[in-house]
């Protein structure tokens, strides 16, 4: 763990916050000057090499990307497989799974979209779906989840932390749940990598998905999965390309035959562009260390829900600052024209149904908290919140 962290130089990495205040990184983290230089060298070696490249260059900074996110969730290199987004990762998965016998997914309402649309789309080919209700809209209770997982339950696929509340959920207690009834934990955990540390041994999931977009800071076009070693050789996906076959080079039409670590679970070429921007954007985050990042987004969240109370906000957030991750949700009838006003005062954030989300990373500070809240207060005046 990093013990003392200069963040004000940490801020200077990005120069979009000379002037505004971002607080939006749970939907697009900021470009830092390490991500663009990183992009601007593979620009570079793509001018110089053509090709060969690959060879050269390429191919060796895939496996420097999988170890970065090793490192950074407690896994081996041969644990991680890199595809282009979460629904790659969850087609790969899935297309390994036997729901012959097993044919339920459980999911929740607080989970981002892609994972039930990507299970309610195979309800032709006999997988039912069941998506647990939250009653708060803040967190789902976990007897409604202990209810939905029985004998015919395949997988859990579920986030760590809910895109719109903020709220953290005990993965270990959900792996120890699953593997109890005999069925597989899937992790989406786009929302919480980076920002929460995490190790994926010691709380036993068996899949895990992320990827560069939002906490990363490596840009869309990269995700990262990550599949328990003792899983892998039973997991054999149908939805799949050269980049999985084990003879990946030779060519050869006749067989199928795949590599036998996670790496099975890469389909087609990546974007490397992306490869470059995510390896950057997760050296930077193992450089600082997720718990360093933990105590700087709790401190700037504890800063930012207290000056929203006091000025009179309502909120939909976790009751304890220990379950609220770096999302908070300040309840608005109007919240697409909150953010478009916000805008136009340098103050980037997000709207999500019935709400302004607000996402403070690292590099903000308690003054972007004070700039927005006088803006709110402002635009409070007009009723439009």
């Amino acid at each position: 763990m990093t013990t003392t962290v200069d963040w004000r130089a940490l801020r200077e990495e990005f120069p979009t916050l000379r002037e505004t205040a971002y607080l939006n990184t749970c939907s697009l983290g900021l470009l830092s000057n390490p991500s663009r230089q990183a992009v601007n060298r593979y620009l570079d070696l793509w001018t110089s090499y053509g090709a060969a490249a690959w060879y050269d260059h390429w191919m060796a900074q895939l496996t420097t990307l999988r170890q970065q996110f090793s490192r950074l969730v407690g896994c081996e290199e041969t644990e991680v497989a890199i595809v282009p987004n979460i629904s790659s990762g969850l087609a790969a998965i899935s297309s390994s799974l036997d729901f012959s016998k097993r044919n339920r997914v459980v999911t929740t309402e607080l989970d981002f979209p892609t994972v039930a649309h990507h299970f309610l789309a195979q309800e032709d080919k006999g997988v039912e779906t069941i998506i647990v209700p939250s009653k708060d809209r803040i967190n789902v209770d976990s007897r409604a989840l202990e209810e939905a997982i029985n004998d015919k339950t395949a997988l859990v696929a579920t986030s760590r932390v809910f895109f719109t509340s903020g709220q953290i959920q005990d993965v270990a207690y959900l792996a120890d749940l699953c593997h109890r009834n005999g069925a597989l934990l899937l992790v989406d955990d786009y929302q919480g990598t980076g920002q929460l540390p995490i190790d994926v041994k010691a709380t036993k999931v068996d899949v895990l998905l992320s990827g560069g977009l939002k906490w990363l800071l490596g840009g869309p076009g990269i995700a990262y999965m990550y599949v328990r070693e003792e899983l892998i050789q039973s997991l054999t996906p149908t939805i799949t390309g050269w980049f999985a076959h084990r003879d990946q080079f030779d060519f050869n039409l006749s067989y199928m035959a795949f590599k036998e670590d996670a790496r099975r679970f890469e389909a087609g070429t990546p974007s490397v562009a992306a490869v470059y921007a995510g390896e950057a954007g997760l050296s930077l985050v193992n450089q600082v260390g997720p718990e360093a990042i933990r105590q700087r987004t709790s401190e700037l969240t504890v800063d930012l829900v207290s000056r929203l109370g006091e000025a009179g906000f309502e909120l939909q957030i976790p009751a304890t600052p220990e379950s609220h991750a770096s999302i908070t949700l300040l309840k608005s009838s109007e919240p697409h024209a909150v953010v478009k006003e916000l805008s136009k005062r340098s103050i980037i954030v997000d709207a999500r149904s019935g709400g302004v989300r607000i996402s403070p990373y690292f590099y903000n500070s308690t003054e972007d908290n004070q700039r927005l809240v006088e803006a709110l207060r402002e635009i409070a005046k007009g009723s439009q919140i």
